[in-house]
């Protein structure tokens, strides 16, 4: 036999096994599709007779798929929550729809069973579908945002105090520094920009965080003003910030961009875990089937990335928990507290908590656990803060009398303090050397400005639960059948259920909050409707931050990061919308914005900045 013949016959039996492996794979694929697509017709007509959903008003689709994406589609096709909220003025709060292969969902639009699924009896029992939680442990780890149960339940226990409202205070002065930071920074940037256009800089120099079509719009006053990504520099900011107060880190980003590795590493698993296309959507989806998990961890760019910036985050993860634990016991040995040993930051305060003598080892966090503070605090303190600033500020420009009646507020505000100084000691005065307000309390307006951005725009639009439990969940009303014969005031969640929480939805109701719910209002919170008082809603009257024991635990930081943002940068400079630019809005687990035309350019915010001291 020749060597030719010898190779062949090696070759054609390679060939054929791997024929036979392909075939079996492609018939295995063949089957599931078949399954899931038998069980979507049998939902759809015999099922629907069975469904102990039928008397729910139901949507209407006309996407020729939907026996395979069902609504989904039409939903990911609209800005986040603007389809859900569309049908809900057409049949009202509670609703059903179709997820892929036509599974049924209930949308429930109405504070008492959202109360119900979120209450301290219940949420434990209402979790993230496993995919979900998933993914986010293999992102972020062990942290508080990923576990669930009473891992989750053991973590809160230990990190809450880190976020009690008197230690949240203490954070006060330091968002202030670097809000004025990022003031001074954007007024050396605008100067640079004006610089340009009248030919002191070349024409075709392109500034830090700034695109092509930002430099090429024509200003009304371009010797005045500027178009600005805020997004890029509230980003860097709010890095900064959580930096600094999480774990006592100087990133430097608002200066130096992702160059230090930590920083650079979080930017890369932002990025993956929010840049969620609808293609890596299904796949999470599907991946919950039995036999399906293995997609999660097919080769992609993707998950090398994540997987290289793991590394990094749990490196460093590891050396900072090592040096707050060295330093606590150093203290505690020699009997010395030195400034750097204070427990000032978060992770350092979760640290000694978990180190205190009366915990039991079973309640303790373990390292892996720990680590997983690190990345989620960086990740929730700093994408969703800067993201929730973005959207106030573009409500701002949308609504310029509701800008300039802030603004002329907070000036006041300033005035009226001035009048004291001469009153304050040398240390007090020195504190609006970093902080043009000494009390933000006393601005109303902004306070509305904040809780109306956040009720109408919530940089987490909707989350979804499934149920571990048979569960009857009561509703604030009665509501009418879908045939008309008769109402119904409860609504059956079978076991393994999947359960659409609509933060954002539940905000723009006209039922619960007039008919302009869907309109931009601050003055609304002067005189809330008696709807709103009467439904018993979660401190501050919205879902936007959740409720019960999965509510965000770093709310009131949130909230005061973003009111000292705001005021910084009302009292500098004037917004705008850029004339002609649309803003898609799209869901990729926060609330994120793309210039119609523009998507190569990336997630953005850019509006016309204008200094007020010209």
């Amino acid at each position: 036999m020749s060597g030719s013949e010898s190779v062949a016959a090696l070759f054609v039996p390679a060939l054929k096994v791997l024929g036979a492996l392909v075939g079996l794979l492609f018939g295995v694929v063949l089957l599931f599709v078949l399954n899931q697509m038998l069980g979507a017709v049998y939902r759809a007509t015999i099922g629907e007779w069975f469904s102990p959903w039928k008397h729910i008003p139901k949507v209407k689709t006309t996407d020729p798929l939907a026996l395979f994406f069902g609504d989904f589609r039409a939903i990911k096709a609209a800005q986040p929550g603007e389809q859900h909220v569309q049908w809900m003025n057409e049949l009202g709060p509670v609703y059903r729809y179709r997820h892929m292969f036509e599974v049924q969902r209930v949308l429930l639009a109405d504070p008492k069973a959202l109360i119900h699924v979120l209450s301290p009896a219940k949420a434990y029992q209402y979790p993230k579908p496993e995919y979900t939680s998933a993914f986010l442990t293999a992102a972020l780890g062990q942290g508080l945002v990923s576990i669930e149960g009473e891992m989750h339940r053991r973590q809160r226990k230990i990190i809450a105090p880190a976020f009690a409202p008197s230690v949240v205070k203490e954070f006060y002065p330091v968002i202030h520094r670097h809000a004025k930071l990022l003031t001074d920074k954007l007024e050396v940037i605008i100067g640079d920009m004006i610089a340009r256009h009248q030919g002191k800089i070349p024409k075709d120099t392109l500034m830090t965080g700034e695109c092509p079509s930002d430099r090429d719009v024509k200003l009304a006053d371009p010797d005045h003003s500027a178009v600005i990504d805020t997004l890029f520099w509230l980003s860097r900011t709010t890095l900064d910030i959580i930096g600094e107060i999480g774990f006592s880190a100087e990133f430097l980003a608002l200066e130096n961009g992702n160059n230090h590795p930590l920083a650079n590493a979080m930017g890369t698993l932002i990025g993956a875990i929010l840049d969620l296309e609808m293609s890596t959507a299904i796949f999470l989806i599907l991946s919950e089937k039995p036999g399906l998990k293995w997609l999660r961890y097919l080769p992609s760019d993707r998950n090398r990335r994540l997987k290289q910036s793991q590394n990094v985050v749990r490196e460093h993860a590891a050396k900072i928990i090592d040096k707050m634990r060295q330093d606590i016991l150093a203290e505690n040995k020699d009997g010395i507290t030195s400034d750097v040993m204070k427990p000032k930051s978060v992770i350092s305060r979760m640290v000694r908590a978990n180190m205190a003598t009366d915990l039991k080892p079973s309640e303790r966090m373990s390292n892996e656990e720990l680590m997983g503070q690190v990345t989620t605090v960086i990740i929730a303190g700093h994408e969703t803060t800067a993201t929730q600033n973005t959207w106030a500020l573009w409500l701002l420009a949308t609504h310029q009398d509701v800008q300039d009646r802030l603004r002329k507020e907070l000036q006041e505000q300033v005035a009226k303090e001035a009048t004291d100084v001469d009153s304050l000691t040398e240390e007090e005065r020195a504190i609006y050397d970093i902080q043009p307000v000494r009390n933000l309390d006393a601005v109303p307006m902004l306070d509305k400005v904040v809780k109306e951005s956040v009720r109408m725009l919530p940089s987490v639009p909707s989350t979804v639960r499934v149920a571990l439990k048979d569960d009857v969940v009561p509703l604030s009303k009665s509501y009418k059948r879908a045939d008309g014969k008769g109402t119904y005031n409860s609504i059956v969640i079978p076991k393994g259920h999947e359960l659409f929480v609509p933060l954002n939805v539940i905000q723009l109701s006209k039922e619960i909050w007039g008919e302009d719910a869907q309109e931009f209002n601050p003055d609304r919170w002067d005189n809330l409707p008696s709807s709103v008082v009467d439904a018993k809603m979660p401190p501050g009257h919205t879902f936007a931050f959740l409720s019960g024991p999965r509510s965000c635990i770093g709310k009131q930081l949130a909230i005061m990061e973003t009111q000292v943002l705001l005021a910084h940068l009302l009292l500098k400079f004037k917004f705008d919308v850029v004339p002609g630019w649309d803003l898609i809005q799209r869901q990729q687990v926060v609330r994120r914005a793309f210039v119609d035309g523009q998507k190569e350019f990336g997630v953005r915010m850019p509006l016309i900045l204008t200094p007020l001291s010209k």
